[in-house]
């Protein structure tokens, strides 16, 4: 697995590359994402099908110094960077995947890049966010109350108190959208993507409600939508080689 820093609008933007197949994939990490979150697909899709470019969007992974900005519209800019880092690199069509947080910003760049982006896989993704998950958002906010699992991990790679203040300032984000824009994470931006997609979705996510998958299904045209019964979050770590089976199926298929 290869780290290298390019400069792409203005940031020192850093990806990891594996793999060196014919095969492009872009993958959007999300909230506080590193490298590691994605061991199920590195570890499991054929790496000589496959080229996979995992990316740190400014202020996460080691896309840092800045810290992480969430002023309005944080998102987007995250999606032109990411259609920039790829012309950066010679890269004039791939795919995106997006986990969580980085399923919205695939969406948004799919809608931006129509003439790029061959294919989009979504997971644990959500169009909008409403005051019921506010509510829940808010009980989340003391980052020392997360499981150790979840926190530890953390709190070794960015240190406690960046990853409290990034917490805390995603979850103002995510408020400062449902009062300004009615809650439009990337809701207004479905109707514009052409790409065949593909979103995944657990009936037991805690964090993003299935209703979401239905929406995005509902509202991105031709798209296919996977259901896991019992299915959580963290889909890909549950269900490793079904997960990754589905996307490959899905990637490989003419469409």
């Amino acid at each position: 697995m290869i780290s290298t820093k390019i400069k792409v609008k203005g940031f020192e933007i850093n990806y990891f590359k594996i793999g060196n197949g014919p095969q492009k994939l872009l993958i959007f990490p999300g909230a506080l994402g590193e490298v590691t979150n994605f061991r199920p697909l590195t570890e499991n899709l054929d790496l000589e099908k496959y080229t996979i470019y995992i990316w740190d969007p400014p202020g996460y992974g080691f896309s840092r110094p800045p810290n992480r900005d969430f002023s309005p519209g944080f998102l987007y800019r995250d999606a032109d960077c990411a259609i920039a880092l790829m012309e950066a690199l010679g890269i004039d069509k791939y795919s995106v995947l997006g986990w969580c947080n980085g399923g919205c910003t695939a969406l948004i760049a799919a809608s931006k890049a129509p003439d790029r982006v061959n294919k989009v896989v979504v997971w644990s993704c959500n169009a909008y966010v409403t005051d019921k998950e506010l509510d829940f958002y808010e009980t989340t906010r003391d980052v020392r109350g997360w499981p150790d699992a979840r926190k530890l991990p953390l709190f070794e790679f960015y240190g406690e108190e960046y990853v409290s203040e990034t917490w805390y300032g995603l979850i103002d984000a995510f408020r400062k959208i449902l009062d300004d824009d009615d809650g439009d994470v990337c809701r207004g931006v479905l109707a514009e993507i052409n790409a065949p997609t593909l979103i995944l979705h657990g009936t037991e996510d805690g964090l993003i409600p299935v209703e979401h998958a239905v929406y995005l299904h509902n509202h991105i045209k031709g798209s296919t939508l996977e259901i896991f019964p019992n299915g959580k979050h963290l889909l890909h770590f549950m269900y490793p080689l079904k997960f990754v089976s589905i996307v490959d199926n899905f990637l490989s298929t003419q469409q």
